[in-house]
């Protein structure tokens, strides 16, 4: 990680459990996924409505920080759990290059969204093998 991207994680994770700790929390983690539900909903009414740059910017670090949030109030480690879904990511664009490499193809550039969700599909079948 960036020592930029990993400050201001870190930061976020402080100030979050500051929050909590001076007992500004959610009730539950339902109360979180609906928030980010909102947040998404809010992310693509700002890119619909063409709004700024910063806007966009701005909601979907609202996002982040209520993805953190269920993180944290779900008990785990924010780094650790980013560590994870990095290692199944990475296995999975593996997997999905190597698809791709035995159908004749060195890259999806110009393929269709069909076809590229297709492979992600079967590169996620195999790397939960």
């Amino acid at each position: 990680m960036s020592k930029t991207l990993d400050t201001a994680l870190d930061a976020l994770i402080t100030l979050e459990q500051d929050t909590r700790e001076y007992g500004f929390d959610w009730p539950n983690q339902e109360m979180i996924i609906d928030q980010a539900i909102s947040e998404c909903e809010e992310i693509r009414e700002a890119i619909l409505h063409k709004e700024p740059p910063h806007r966009i910017r701005e909601e979907i670090g609202d996002l982040l920080h209520t993805a953190i949030s269920l993180c944290i109030f779900s008990g785990y480690d924010v780094k650790d759990t980013l560590a994870n879904v990095n290692e199944k990511f990475g296995a999975r664009m593996n997997a999905l290059k190597k698809i791709a490499r035995e159908r004749g193809l060195e890259d999806l550039k110009g393929q269709p969204l069909e076809f590229m969700l297709e492979l992600w599909h079967e590169a996620k079948k195999q790397s939960k093998c």
